[in-house]
């Protein structure tokens, strides 16, 4: 009688695990796969005008973890979970934050309207396949802040939906908005709640036609 080959039986058993199975796009709109949300990078992002109202380099530091700190702290006003169909939602901001830390914020600023719109797909996926996740697995996902354009009246940036293990890009769109609101802090937040609203009114909706394969 001819003996399989025992490796055999751990692939079987790895398969029937899910241990071998990498996330697929389609995950991202099946409301019983786990997302976790980690926050907004700011690896390329640029800060277009406004040079002396954005402050010193410490001045800098603490708005990026002052906004990825918002949306955890307003979580009523920034509906993580109601903005991708979830009723829940696990939060990893943390690795955004230590990845933001090691950053040259003062590269960032920036007075040319060209880059408004500077980053690509291919790039943004260059990000993310650099990232330290740490012991988050399934699917991540970052808003990655392409600009804030006091010249250009608008926010852009890429919503990106990440499978962890890989550190690949399941898919990414870029979205935009106006800013709203007063001072450094809640005038760009401003155009991050407007992406959120969009995405929850709408984006989400048209993504599923898109991308979701039964």
């Amino acid at each position: 009688m001819k003996q399989r080959n025992p490796l055999s039986f751990l692939f079987v058993f790895l398969l029937a695990t899910g241990t071998l199975c990498a996330q697929d796009r389609s995950d991202v709109f099946r409301p019983e796969v786990k997302i976790t949300w980690l926050g907004f990078d700011f690896s390329q992002a640029k800060f277009i005008g406004d040079r002396e109202k954005l402050g010193s380099e410490s001045d800098i530091r603490h708005l990026l973890e002052a906004w990825n700190d918002l949306v955890i702290t307003e979580k009523d006003k920034y509906d993580l979970p109601g903005m991708i169909g979830r009723d829940a939602i696990e939060t990893a901001s943390d690795v955004t934050k230590d990845h933001n830390q090691e950053l040259d914020v003062l590269a960032m600023y920036s007075n040319a309207e060209k880059d408004y719109l500077h980053l690509s797909r291919e790039q943004v996926g260059s990000i993310v396949s650099k990232y330290n996740y740490k012991k988050n697995t399934g699917i991540g996902l970052m808003f990655n802040i392409e600009s804030f354009s006091k010249l250009n009246g608008e926010a852009s940036m890429w919503v990106t939906f990440i499978d962890m293990k890989s550190r690949q890009i399941l898919f990414t769109e870029r979205m935009t908005a106006a800013p709203k609101g007063f001072g450094m802090r809640n005038y760009w937040a401003g155009a991050i709640y407007a992406v959120m609203e969009k995405i929850k009114k709408k984006e989400f909706e048209m993504w599923r036609k898109k991308y979701f394969r039964a």
